[in-house]
Parts: C-alpha cells; structure tokens; sequence
C-alpha cells in the first residue's frame, strides 16, 4: 500500500500503528482539515468505528461540521469490511489500495449519511455499519469469545455460531419492543418482536463473498433501514431466515414470510427496548445488555474517498447459495461455544 501512496505527487504520508481497542479513536481525537487531507484505517468495520468516534466527537449536541475534518478512506484488511465494500471498494486488499490511490489522486470524495446510538445512562456514538439486538448480536458475541480461544473469524466461523444461535432462539426467543418514524412521519410500532437489525449500508453483512440484503432501497444517502422477524419459529421462522442471507425473494417464499419479516426504510429515529438483558451490537462489536437503545440518522455527517457510483454486490442464484451454505456447513468442526 504505501508504496502505491507514495506515487501520489506531493503526498506526505505519515503511518501510526494502533496497539489496543479505541488507540485509534484517541489517535485521530481533535484532528482538523488543517492537519490532514485524508486519514486512512487499515482494519475493518470495528477500526472504521473508533476513527468516526474520534474524529466527529459528541454524538450529541451541535454536530462537527465535516467541511472543517478530514475526509476518511479505508484499506480493507478486516474480516467482513461491510463499510469499506459497500462503499465499492475491492476485497482485495492491493486493488483496494489502487482503488484508494486513483481515489486521493483525483480527490473523489462525497458525504454519506452516518448512524448515533444512546444506550442505557451512556453518550452517543456514532455507528457507520449497523446496529441490533438479537441473533446478530448474539453471533457477534460467540464470535469474539471463540476469537479469545484463537479460532480465526472466518466465514466459516459464523456460519458454525450463527446456527447455533438460531438453535438458542427456538428454545428462548429475545423479545424487542421498535418505535420508528421515517422522513416522512411514518410511523412503525411493534412488540416481542425476536430480531431487529438497523443497517446504514446496503447491504446489511457479507457471507464470505455473498451480499446479505435486507432492505434493498438502503443506502448510504437515506436514513436507517430497519428489518425484523416476528417469529423465528417453525417453517415460517426458517423461510424468513432465509430471506436474511439473501435467499427466498422469489413470490412464493414472499407471500409466506410476508406476515413474519419486518422492513422499514429511511427512518430517523429508532427506539430499541429489550426484554430479558438481549445482547446488542454495533458496527460488528458485542456492546453489553441494554435495556432501552434511541438509534438516529444523521445526513451528510462524514466525507469520506469512494466512487460516486459503483456496481451493485455480487448476486447468486438461491440454487448455488444454498448448496454453497450446505458445503461450508459440511467442513466446519464444532468447537464447543
């Protein structure tokens, strides 16, 4: 990568290694325009997460004004790199930096919209990716437990927690109580429901290399899309998890989980009340047991170095998927967690 930087003309790159969880976000606190054009996490969604934090401040009150920051770009190196992909870059990491280098050379720059989140008696932060309780969280947690036990977290290895988090809901499933209003003063109420996710990207995750969309008309220029299931039980349950990792958008499977999924885009403001202590995630990190989360969108809070349009994820036939998921199933040792 810094070679490729340093072809840039009149470029002075300075590097700084982070060493500990929020290092980055005390590294960038407090920066300026004045100081730097462009700050560059190498990492994924988590690293992405402590530079916003740190260089935007306060999720609260008067908001920093962007023009007056530097802009953010990304080196992809982390495990899902949802922000970073569904910003356009490449998963390969020396395509990125390319794609990163033409990017600062003809400083090509827009604004997107970015996400706050208020937990139970804590400040507000900012969340670029997503957010939600439920299995995702859940998943998120056994993940990081099996990372402290030296397991990579490979594709493979959310596939072995994700269905064993599945399992975990058939016998207790979380109950959340959603309040949302979109742009336009719609409203959405909704109790006991089992699963809530809040994304700000389109899509919502990546299975390895597969797209997982949940709200389709998501984006980075809209508010928060929302997608919940109602049940996670029985055929119903699994045709709408289905539907989550990309599978079952064909009429049929539709009419059936119409009355199971929930989908509501562009939304302002989001209160979250979880029943039980659920665990919650943002931005791919396990963030305790909330009782109570207020989620809002806030337009045009970052620039950051991406393409001003790019091709949609990859797709794959549900034929294909399924037997993908059927095979990396099938080579996964269980571990125990």
């Amino acid at each position: 990568m810094v070679p490729q930087l340093m072809d840039i003309d009149d470029l002075h790159l300075e590097a700084r290694f982070t060493h500990y969880g929020g290092h980055a976000e005390e590294m960038v606190k407090g920066m300026a325009a004045d100081d730097f054009d462009v700050i560059i996490p190498a990492g994924g969604d988590g690293t992405v997460n402590e530079v916003i934090n740190g260089l935007l401040g306060s999720a609260e009150g008067d908001f920093q004004d962007h023009a007056n920051l530097p802009a953010v770009a990304v080196l992809p190196t982390g495990s899902a790199n949802v922000f970073a992909r569904a910003l356009g870059y490449p998963t390969d990491h020396y395509a990125a930096a390319q794609m990163l280098v033409d990017l600062v050379r003809d400083n090509n720059t827009r604004t997107i919209t970015l996400g706050t989140w208020k937990g139970d008696g804590e400040d507000a932060r900012w969340f670029a990716v997503n957010a939600g309780f439920g299995i995702d969280a859940d998943v998120i947690a056994r993940v990081e437990r099996a990372r402290s036990q030296g397991f990579a977290a490979s594709p493979l290895l959310y596939l072995q927690v994700s269905i064993r988090a599945w399992i975990k809901t058939q016998i207790k499933p979380p109950k959340i109580d959603v309040e949302a209003v979109d742009s336009d003063g719609n409203e959405l109420n909704c109790q006991n429901v089992p699963m809530l996710l809040a994304s700000n990207t389109n899509p919502w995750t990546f299975l390895g290399p597969l797209p997982v969309v949940t709200n389709p008309g998501n984006s980075f220029d809209t508010g928060l899309g929302l997608f919940g299931l109602t049940s996670v039980r029985g055929f119903g349950g699994v045709a709408a998890m289905m539907h989550l990792i990309g599978l079952g958008h064909g009429r049929k499977l539709e009419r059936l989980i119409a009355k199971r999924t929930i989908e509501f885009d562009d939304a302002e403001k989001v209160v979250l009340t979880s029943h039980g202590g659920q665990r919650f995630q943002v931005d791919g990190e396990f963030e305790g047991k909330p009782e109570r989360v207020v989620l809002e969108s806030v337009p045009n809070a970052l620039r950051v170095f991406a393409p001003k349009k790019h091709p949609a994820p990859p797709t794959m036939s549900w034929v294909r998927h399924v037997l993908k998921h059927i095979r990396d199933f099938l080579r996964v040792r269980s571990f125990g967690i």
